[in-house]
């Protein structure tokens, strides 16, 4: 099976993530992407991150000002990892283990979802 088939098992990523610790953003950073978001999100937004991994993103966002961010990965590895590495500089980031097929938050409990995947594929 080719790798690309294989990204949507969780065990992929746990793998992966036990492996390489180091950050990574596919295609765009938050700078490629800030006009966009920007323009439509506003940073008193309570904002859900689908699929976070290890990407910068959540950390450059709440430099900007959009400090309401939780972010799920199926990854308790990658969760675990981001929590403590924001812990101190970005205390307000919230990092759970979800699957996003399951989730467990109450309905209209956030004003956005931000998919980073699918901003890298819309504007690379």
């Amino acid at each position: 099976l080719s790798q690309m088939s294989q990204y949507g098992k969780p065990e992929f990523w746990e793998d992966r993530y036990q492996r390489d610790k180091e950050q990574f953003d596919w295609y765009q950073r938050y700078v490629g992407l800030k006009d966009i978001i920007t323009q439509y999100i506003s940073p008193d937004y309570q904002i859900l991150n689908i699929g976070c991994g290890n990407s910068k993103m959540s950390e450059e966002m709440y430099e900007e000002g959009y400090e309401n961010i939780t972010n799920i990965d199926i990854s308790p590895t990658v969760i675990k990892w981001m929590a403590e590495e924001y812990k101190e500089k970005c205390p307000k980031l919230v990092f759970t283990t979800m699957d996003v097929k399951d989730l467990k938050y109450p309905d209209k409990k956030f004003n956005c979802v931000l998919d980073k995947g699918t901003f890298d594929t819309i504007l690379c």
